[in-house]
């Protein structure tokens, strides 16, 4: 066995530089991770920012739909009954309602909105003054892109969709 006072650690002689030289790597380390994390957080909060921006604008695009339901008749609207046809009013009748409209948001990327009707079908009322009110059923529809460039993932879109039921008398044509 080792007889000298101090037993195996009677030569520490370079140890603290060793200790040392192992913290700095460690803590090196664990500044790397902290830089990588933050980059991968901003990422995030860039992403979560466009998807909220974007659907903000979809929601301000049904917001026109909504908008127009109220203000034209059902007769204006619609041309003719086939289900499911998109029936947005031309640019001329609704200057609102046009399609990719820009927003000028004082920053680089270019954003859009689209406001949208379209027409689900027509039902009878039932017990309604011997069915002469219809129920007009529409999606109020509303789409909002924010174009990006391909290394930032491409363009990034919401939709939101809104059914709407609107009642009329039935009068005819």
């Amino acid at each position: 066995m080792n007889d000298t006072p101090g037993g195996i650690f009677h030569n520490c002689q370079g140890m603290a530089m060793v200790l040392t030289v192992c913290t700095v790597a460690l803590l090196s380390l664990l500044g790397l991770w902290l830089v990588v994390q933050s980059g991968s957080t901003y990422r995030v909060t860039q992403s979560v920012e466009r998807r909220e921006g974007t659907f903000n604008l979809a929601e301000g695009a049904q917001q026109l739909s909504l908008y127009c339901l109220e203000k034209l008749s059902n007769e204006f609207i619609l041309t003719d009954f086939r289900k499911k046809s998109d029936v947005t009013p031309s640019e001329s009748v609704a200057p609102y309602m046009k399609p990719h409209q820009p927003v000028d948001d004082q920053t680089q990327a270019t954003k859009t909105f689209t406001p949208r009707i379209i027409f689900l079908d027509s039902n009878r009322v039932p017990g309604w003054d011997m069915n002469k009110f219809r129920g007009y059923y529409y999606l109020a529809s509303g789409e909002g892109v924010e174009s990006l460039p391909p290394q930032k993932g491409g363009a990034a879109r919401s939709e939101t969709v809104l059914l709407v039921r609107k009642m009329s008398q039935v009068t005819s044509r």
